[in-house]
């Protein structure tokens, strides 16, 4: 049974940081349509502050985790209100858009470069207990990651179903005019979405550089795994966006230990993620034509 459970536990543990990373994108992505490249900083800078916190202050991983992800969502809410509302309110194009983000992504980046420094940082925290899952051990900080993905995502559901202010959102992401119409006020509710999905990415990232180390590339690294997670999950809402990620990572994790090699793991991964969108979208296309 070691085929089954080894991938199945280090695939969903591993990237459970990567599943919490792309539910955040996958809002902005839903509300917007936007393909934030910045995003990839919102992960790096949670990561950032949790390193900060923990070895300017002094303070335990788990007590820096949320502030970490709370000012990540604070940064996501700035560059929005300062960055892309104004663009949009100026009728940048789409293709703008993305140009604009991954201007802002390199400017991020090089200001945390210039903030903290080139060289790698690490958090300053005990080695973290090994737990064993289905015989495999894993970290307490991965299961925290574990966790915090199950917890958000059950969060995210609820409140999008179920509360007033998600029935304002998939108003607001179906037709804008009209939800403008029936008395919803699109700021407050695309604000809230960038926050959300800045906590989020800040928490990723945390959970990320608590693993293993802070780079101001850590979220870069990572995003073409959720980008792909995001266009393929996406159609189903958040639910598709969490079954892809969490198939995908299991699948990662099989072939890495198959190939004993994760770059031919990752390459056989992304052509697969092609693979189904260039079907998906001939479908779409024949849809069309009928």
């Amino acid at each position: 049974m070691d085929f089954i459970t080894q991938p199945l536990v280090i695939g969903l543990v591993e990237n459970a940081p990567l599943i919490l990373a792309a539910i955040g994108f996958a809002l902005i992505y839903r509300l917007t349509g936007l393909i934030n490249v910045a995003y990839a900083e919102t992960i790096t800078l949670g990561a950032y502050f949790g390193m900060w916190l923990n070895t300017a202050f002094g303070l335990d991983f788990y007590v820096v985790v949320l502030p970490a992800g709370l000012l990540a969502g604070a940064i996501s809410v700035a560059t929005y209100l300062l960055v892309f509302r104004p663009a949009r309110q100026r009728d940048v194009g789409v293709l703008e858009m993305i140009i604009i983000s991954f201007g802002l992504s390199i400017l991020l980046r090089h200001g945390l470069q210039f903030v903290f420094g080139y060289p790698t940082r690490f958090y300053d925290v005990p080695p973290p207990d090994t737990i064993y899952v289905l015989g495999v051990g894993v970290t307490s900080f991965r299961l925290l990651a574990v966790a915090s993905v199950a917890a958000l995502a059950l969060l995210l559901y609820l409140f999008i179903q179920r509360s007033s202010y998600g029935l304002k959102i998939r108003a607001l992401a179906g037709d804008e005019d009209l939800a403008k119409v029936s008395g919803i006020r699109p700021l407050a509710v695309t604000v809230l979405i960038w926050f959300l999905a800045g906590i989020a990415g800040g928490l990723a990232g945390a959970f990320l550089g608590v693993g293993s180390s802070v780079a101001p590339l850590l979220g870069w690294r990572e995003f073409l795994f959720i980008l792909m997670v995001v266009l393929v999950g996406g159609t189903w809402g958040l639910g598709g966006v969490i079954l892809v990620g969490m198939a995908a990572s299991v699948a990662l994790a099989a072939m890495a230990l198959q190939f004993d090699q994760i770059l031919y793991a990752q390459l056989v991964l992304i052509v697969a993620f092609v693979i189904i969108l260039k079907v998906r979208g001939m479908r779409l296309t024949e849809t069309a034509k009928v």
